[in-house]
């Protein structure tokens, strides 16, 4: 995990017992994001394709907002615009024994992305395999039920 001036990354994956379809198909729709106490709503203003545009009402961050920058099947990057840097969260899907693998990549790019990194890089490395972890059992839960959506 570099951290210096520029740049700034972590990167955790799960494995998941489900198909990367099953997966994909639960993940992109972003109701499923909620998973985390801390969050108090999300909208998503179109389609999940590249160029749409969401918020994020978090409770000790306030609203976030987002845009799709990148999705294809098993490959989204969600940018969220700070000043001075630039967040992005990288998702891959991947086929892998027994299901899927998930991966989650995060960076902050720019000319405060050090700053950033040294406030809230611990907090994101704390709880980005807390989230993932409930990512899966979530998507587990949802197969078991007979439902991705």
């Amino acid at each position: 995990m570099p951290h210096n001036q520029e740049t700034w990354s972590f990167e955790h994956s799960v494995n998941c017992a489900e198909s990367v379809p099953f997966a994909w198909e639960f993940w992109t729709n972003v109701r499923h994001w909620a998973l985390d106490s801390d969050v108090e709503s999300i909208k998503i203003d179109g389609p999940f394709t590249a160029g749409t545009r969401g918020v994020t009402i978090s409770k000790s961050s306030g609203r976030i907002e987002w845009r799709i920058a990148e999705a294809q099947a098993g490959r989204a990057v969600i940018e969220t615009p700070l000043p001075g840097a630039m967040s992005r969260s990288i998702w891959t899907f991947e086929d892998a024994a027994g299901g899927c693998r998930i991966t989650q990549r995060w960076t902050l790019e720019g000319e405060r992305a050090g700053a950033y990194a040294s406030e809230f890089g611990p907090i994101l490395e704390a709880g980005i395999p807390m989230g993932m972890a409930k990512l899966c059992s979530a998507i587990e839960d949802a197969a078991r039920a007979g439902r991705s959506t």
